[in-house]
């Protein structure tokens, strides 16, 4: 119907059903057409009718909260657009680029036409090279109990459905990664939230659990270190917290994408106390193949078979050509490549640290690893949020609120990533001293 516009199209739809309702011996009154025409149009050349409005979702995607974070990077995209230099230190992504080994392994691996689906657990040499390099931290991880997943996020996702029954409890430290209870709630868990202070360096500890815990919690999630902290669990208590796991029957899921960008001390994986909980690795962030998603689990016997057999119903496998490249991570100019960005960061987290305690930013611990400092604005701000937003607007330095990570830290709280080079940090700095001075 060439020049007829919608509300015409509406009005003869209303004035057609009826003779399509006896068409089709369909019992309809006029206030049901005019519904059907209210909600619904014609698309011309498609023959067919589509809603206006959108069908009602599943309940469990009303309570996923937004990412705050992303009203910065909005503005931070509506300034660079303008030609405003940004210094991006809210995302948690090093500026460091893959290996050039890895690129040029996966360049022959497409070569070759390693484009096909692989083993639903993983290629076995990547399996068979990860078993070694655990080995050479002193720890014996079968090849056959690593399962190489899509990200470390298909790993927690894989965990957390193996674990939790509808309906059952996962105890999680509040603060925490903000996706890490969406997949506990989209498996039909429930998170049960243990809070946490500067006092336990934002790790719960086993005397909390011990008093929280419900009958109904079935599982514990841990990170080792944590994002957004970067503290790791001590040892002591971190050995304490995986017994009382095993002693009460519960499910444990350790969260190490950050386990090898420690700082100090080499930091031991869990799996040296025990191998009777998952593990979750990443080649993201050691490794800098944040794009490439891909990771594993190191999953307990007891729950091999099973959680190998939901992973191929999952996800089939993980992509073949970046499985093929993550072998070259394993090689030593690679594995020098990544020990020489770890020290780096260090040298990053050790110029942020005093910088911004003399700016009025409390740090009560200085992170074991990763690239992130959790830091109370108290002193400069009461809303983190506004404080974030506005720090942007007039200094173009993009960090992340803590509301994110947490909801029982009081607001003010952010999360400042250091992952641009010193020069970019050091500039990011002096633009956050003139704008809290002025």
């Amino acid at each position: 119907m060439p020049g007829t516009d919608q509300r015409s199209l509406r009005v003869i739809l209303v004035y057609s059903l009826p003779l399509l309702a006896k068409l089709h011996t369909i019992k309809l009154d006029a206030r049901k057409y005019q519904n059907i025409a209210n909600c619904t149009t014609f698309f011309p050349g498609e023959n067919k009718l589509r809603p206006i409005d959108p069908r009602p979702l599943a309940n469990k995607l009303q309570s996923i909260p937004p990412f705050y974070v992303m009203e910065v990077v909005r503005i931070a995209e509506e300034l660079e657009s303008k030609g405003v230099d940004v210094i991006h230190l809210e995302v948690g992504e090093p500026d460091f680029s893959t290996s050039s080994s890895v690129i040029e392994r996966a360049c022959i691996a497409l070569q070759a036409g390693k484009t096909r689906y692989t083993d639903a657990r993983g290629i076995q040499a990547l399996r068979d090279a990860l078993s070694t390099w655990y080995k050479a931290q002193g720890l014996d991880v079968s090849a056959r109990r690593i399962q190489i997943t899509v990200g470390a996020s298909a790993g927690l996702l894989l965990a957390s459905a193996a674990t939790t029954n509808p309906g059952e409890g996962v105890l999680m430290a509040d603060p925490t990664y903000p996706c890490n209870p969406r997949f506990v709630e989209v498996v039909g868990g429930q998170v049960h939230w243990i809070e946490t202070d500067i006092s336990s360096r934002f790790q719960p500890t086993c005397e909390a659990l011990e008093l929280e815990a419900k009958a109904s919690d079935r599982t514990l999630m841990l990170a080792h270190p944590a994002n957004p902290t970067g503290q790791a669990v001590p040892s002591a208590e971190l050995e304490r917290m995986i017994q009382w796991c095993l002693e009460t029957n519960r499910h444990l899921i350790v969260d190490e994408i950050y386990q090898s960008l420690s700082f100090n001390d080499a930091l031991d994986s869990s799996l040296a106390i025990s191998d009777q909980h998952f593990v979750v690795g990443s080649f993201s962030k050691y490794f800098n193949m944040t794009g490439w998603r891909l990771g594993w689990l190191v999953i307990p016997e007891y729950a091999l078979e099973a959680t190998q057999r939901l992973a191929q119903h999952l996800f089939i496998c993980p992509t073949s050509f970046a499985q093929e490249a993550a072998l070259s991570c394993f090689e030593s100019d690679a594995l020098e490549e990544a020990e020489m960005h770890r020290r780096e960061l260090k040298e990053r987290r050790d110029l942020l640290i005093p910088r911004l305690e003399a700016m009025g930013f409390k740090i009560a611990a200085e992170p074991d690893g990763a690239f992130y400092v959790f830091a109370d604005a108290s002193g400069v701000t009461d809303d983190s949020k506004q404080f974030c937003a506005d720090l942007i607007r007039r200094t173009g330095v993009a960090i992340t609120p803590g509301i994110d990570f947490s909801k029982s830290l009081p607001p003010t709280w952010i999360r400042i990533a250091y992952t641009q080079p010193e020069d970019r940090l050091l500039e990011a700095l002096d633009r956050m001293a003139r704008f809290i001075h002025d």
